[in-house]
């Protein structure tokens, strides 16, 4: 029985119509609120989020400080990122570029879905590089691959094996943010391990 979360966040980084990695997240958030795992879903914007400038980092610009409070509210993030050209899309990463330094994700668990065609490996490893490096906790990943021959052709998942997948990742997140810290670690490690990271560097969670 997991207990409710006060509250989640929902991140995308595509702003596309009908972006496959917005559907997931949906679905994701559909998922959540159908089974009572959260009091609250905010959704984070990040469309005006600007070009990060080191020189306004202790002084952001209204849309980055509006981001940064939406994350420090809460318990736990849903991320859902492209992958362009081999790599993580640039709005996502220029937005979590603005976290950096101001600890407003540091020790909160995230889960990371990468829907493109061969999967969102790349942005997916780059995702966990650059939450870990600001210390956020990702606790599950989740890649998929053609997602237009897993959808409806207006848009929405139908394929079940991928519903559940999407699913059981939001599960994921709810399962993280009630876990002891031991379990958490145990839980963050072996994300994490895979991609070259030692989990030392998240401390103790105690």
């Amino acid at each position: 029985m997991y207990l409710a979360i006060v509250q989640i966040a929902a991140m995308c980084g595509s702003l596309g119509s009908r972006s496959a990695n917005r559907q997931a997240l949906d679905l994701a958030i559909e998922h959540i609120r159908s089974e009572g795992l959260a009091d609250s879903i905010v959704d984070v914007p990040i469309m005006r989020v600007p070009m990060l400038d080191p020189d306004l980092i202790d002084d952001p610009p209204d849309d980055v400080a509006h981001m940064r409070s939406l994350l420090e509210a809460v318990d736990g993030v849903l991320l859902a990122a492209p992958e362009y050209a081999g790599g993580l899309a640039g709005g996502i990463k220029n937005a979590l570029d603005w976290l950096v330094g101001s600890a407003s994700i540091h020790r909160r668990p995230f889960v990371v879905l990468s829907a493109g065609t061969t999967g969102g490996g790349f942005a997916i490893e780059q995702l966990v590089r650059t939450l870990s490096w600001q210390g956020a906790l990702t606790v599950g990943t989740l890649g998929i691959s053609a997602p237009a021959t897993k959808m409806e052709p207006g848009g929405g998942f139908v394929d079940e094996s991928t519903v559940l997948d999407i699913e059981r990742w939001a599960d994921d997140l709810a399962a993280a943010i009630s876990m002891s810290p031991d379990a958490l670690l145990e839980r963050v490690a072996r994300v994490v391990t895979p991609f070259g990271i030692d989990p030392a560097r998240f401390g103790d969670l105690r």
